[in-house]
């Protein structure tokens, strides 16, 4: 019976939150989000080309050392390569600086699926969000791209000598800077979908290993073909995974007590 009036109490509070929308005003809700976070994105671009060059010059710091004393220059083939080179690299900050941004605007998105108890935790997401995608980039750009270039160079060269351009390296790491800065959200997305009662601790617990071997192959998709590269992205997300495992126990213990005192 007091289990019956809990429930009823969480539709009520569904209902006086505002949460019930129509497929309109979803749709409304996710237009104004996406325009508000491109803003954001578009600010930042607009302010990071007019220092474009040191940011070039800066995002070839790993490779360059990566290079053979003798070769360490960037080659360009077109006319045009290093000008769409210098709209990349804007892009790349207009996202990561951006960030706060949109990665606030996504949560806002979400917040009127959550009970009123429940978006206490939209401004602690939104933060740690923000930490996470910024020390994937930051373990992207420091840590793992040195490690993947200084390997996979060194192995090229027993064949032949590098002629790498500048296009090709700066694809390169934009799609891994993208891909470790979401794959760092691992964590606050999982916690979400506990909270919306879509996956819980134990079903994530019983389905480790498939995930484990899902997070190799995403890592060997979206890193450079060598087992360093790919361990260093695959280590850190499935350590984040188990992490994202004991914080959902946490916040769904309470709830989960005070339903077994009310039965």
């Amino acid at each position: 019976m007091v289990e019956t009036q809990d429930k009823k109490t969480d539709e009520d509070d569904l209902i006086d939150g505002g949460k019930i929308m129509s497929l309109w005003d979803h749709i409304g809700e996710l237009r104004s989000r996406l325009v508000k976070a491109m803003v954001g994105i578009v600010v930042v671009f607009l302010l990071a080309m007019t220092f474009s060059d040191f940011l070039l010059v800066y995002l070839q710091q790993p490779l360059l050392e990566a290079l053979p004393k003798d070769n360490s220059k960037l080659h360009f083939t077109g006319p045009l390569d290093v000008f769409v080179v210098s709209i990349k690299v804007g892009l790349l900050m207009g996202v990561i600086g951006g960030s706060p941004i949109w990665l606030y605007q996504f949560w806002k998105f979400f917040e009127p699926a959550l009970y009123p108890k429940e978006r206490k935790y939209i401004l602690p997401f939104v933060f740690a969000s923000v930490i996470l995608f910024l020390t994937g980039v930051a373990f992207c750009f420091y840590i793992m791209l040195p490690m993947a270039l200084d390997f996979l160079i060194t192995y090229s060269m027993q064949v032949g000598t590098p002629i790498i351009t500048i296009k090709d390296y700066m694809s390169m790491v934009m799609v891994l800077i993208f891909g470790f800065g979401l794959i760092f959200e691992t964590p606050v997305i999982l916690i979400l979908l506990a909270l919306l009662d879509l996956v819980s601790a134990e079903s994530l617990s019983e389905y480790r290993r498939f995930v484990l071997i899902g997070i190799l192959v995403v890592a060997a998709l979206l890193t450079p073909p060598d087992p360093i590269s790919q361990m260093a992205m695959a280590g850190p997300v499935f350590i984040m995974y188990e992490i994202s495992i004991i914080i959902i126990r946490i916040i769904k213990k309470p709830k989960a007590s005070s339903e077994l005192v009310a039965k």
